[in-house]
């Protein structure tokens, strides 16, 4: 009898496993780094510093994200949130302008000094 003991022991001890590790699955299953699906009429924020704080983002914690007028607005924390309203225009211009340097950066030749050695 005492083999079934054993055995039984054995058996429970490979279920429990098991069903932790189905039990974790299914606790981490939502988990994809945090980044949430990102809407294509939005514009990325192009910046990894604060909008009004100038701040690196995270470095006070997790940003304080959400959008505004279409374009995805991140603070060091939501305490900029504030300043932010108290002149808006000044930090969407910030922002407006901050894209149009990213774009024109992106669209830049990556062999830029090819170029100016052919041509000259």
């Amino acid at each position: 009898m005492a083999g079934w003991g054993y055995l039984f022991a054995s058996v429970m001890k490979k279920w429990t496993a098991i069903m932790s590790g189905i039990a974790v699955g299914f606790l981490f299953a939502g988990c994809g780094g945090g980044e949430k699906a990102v809407d294509p009429n939005v514009i990325a924020f192009p910046l990894d510093t604060c909008l009004v704080g100038d701040k690196k983002l995270g470095s006070m914690g997790k940003p304080h994200t959400f959008v505004h007028e279409g374009r995805e607005i991140k603070f060091c924390c939501e305490g900029c949130d504030d300043e932010f309203k108290a002149d808006t225009a000044k930090y969407i211009k910030k922002f407006d302008d901050a894209v149009a340097a990213k774009k024109a950066a992106d669209a830049k030749p990556a062999d830029a000094t090819g170029d100016a050695e052919k041509a000259g």
